[in-house]
């Protein structure tokens, strides 16, 4: 990383005064993101004059602005609250026959499972949660063995929450197209800290990501892409104004129709338009356009590499395969127990996340080597 991009980020986090590494619990805003929402706050605070126009297209600038991250068509971005409701918008859109299966990843985080859970009890599917048994992570091959013929829907996270096992979306995209299964992807714990390359992109039918993780944004707001293939077979199920065509002229607004504004924009929430979680999404979405995430996994994997050559092995067990690593990597000591040492941590201004057991580290771009320095001196206890 050149000297510049870094001196850029170092002013963008020079309020963040702890040793943080848990963007996968929550990431920190940068500082122009103070900005973008003082003036959204300024707007909410004295709304005269507003113009309808400039409001309503607030949404659709956010939208494009996420598009260009992964390199798609706005016409295939939706707004919307949680990874949860994304997939609920699939459980209760996509058109069951009589013996369909929905397929997940037994332990997987509760986004994709509790909506299949409750969606099979109204819907003609049946949900399998699958278990790994003696597999690392997910195969072509274990998928063979262990989806059932009639699956139409895979669901998993691309990185896990608590072991932090990155998937190969390309060898299990592929495996499913073959066998026509629509292939659903929680990237909550990886974009924004990694890139999603245009080959995976190309065998996933719904991404959906949280944003408020990795990409560093606002609780309580998500996007997700959606395929051609994925919109012809999900029906949006909520009738809302804001989705309506008409919405777009405020004098129209009583020539009712069921329409809907093209593409993905189908699915998306009632108040995209949101005023101060946009404005925080705008600070956001430009930084890290701004340092570009191909540059920012690059980073991340540097900083992780130098940890990991470096942390106190005779202490620590390391849980995350070496083989599937992403930006979090999971841990349990030899001898302590993760809680007093999540709590031992605190008291150092080392903040980190205690997940099924597992310490839970998150290196993203804020993050420097003399932190990761410090963060092993405070794990040599």
């Amino acid at each position: 990383m050149d000297a510049a991009t870094r001196n850029l980020i170092d002013q963008e986090y020079a309020h963040l005064k702890t040793l943080y590494f848990n963007s996968a619990y929550f990431g920190p805003s940068p500082i122009r993101a103070k900005e973008t929402i003082t003036k959204a706050m300024n707007r909410e605070l004295d709304p005269s004059f507003y113009a309808y126009d400039d409001w309503m297209s607030i949404s659709e600038k956010l939208r494009v602005k996420f598009a260009e991250l992964i390199q798609v068509s706005p016409d295939m971005i939706t707004h919307s609250t949680s990874s949860s409701d994304v997939i609920n918008i699939i459980a209760n859109g996509f058109i069951f026959e009589n013996g369909d299966r929905v397929a997940a990843i037994n332990k997987d985080y509760p986004s994709n499972i509790l909506p299949w859970m409750l969606a099979q009890r109204h819907n003609k599917f049946t949900f399998d949660m699958i278990d790994l048994g003696s597999e690392v992570v997910p195969t072509p091959d274990w998928l063979e063995r262990n989806l059932k013929p009639q699956t139409r829907i895979f669901n998993m996270s691309y990185v896990t929450f608590d072991t932090g096992k990155k998937m190969d979306l390309v060898s299990i995209g592929k495996f499913l197209k073959s066998k026509d299964i629509l292939f659903v992807v929680d990237a909550t714990q990886a974009l924004g800290g990694m890139e999603i390359t245009a080959e995976e992109l190309s065998y996933i039918d719904v991404l959906t990501v949280s944003s408020y993780k990795w990409m560093l944004g606002p609780y309580g707001h998500a996007f997700a892409y959606f395929s051609q293939r994925a919109q012809d077979s999900i029906y949006h199920l909520n009738a809302n104004w804001i989705l309506s065509p008409n919405s777009k002229q405020v004098y129209n607004l009583l020539d009712y129709t069921t329409e809907t504004l093209p593409g993905a924009r189908q699915y998306d929430r009632g108040q995209a338009a949101n005023l101060l979680c946009s404005g925080c999404l705008e600070g956001s979405l430009s930084f890290l356009q701004e340092i570009g995430l191909s540059n920012i996994r690059k980073y991340n994997a540097e900083i992780r590499d130098y940890f990991l050559a470096n942390y106190p092995k005779k202490k620590y067990n390391l849980v995350t395969p070496l083989d599937h690593m992403g930006n979090i990597v999971c841990m349990k000591s030899v001898s302590g127990d993760s809680i007093a040492l999540e709590k031992e941590f605190k008291e150092r201004n080392i903040d980190v996340s205690v997940r099924q057991g597992n310490i839970r580290l998150s290196f993203h771009v804020f993050n420097t080597k003399s932190q990761v320095e410090e963060l092993i001196k405070g794990m040599d206890i």
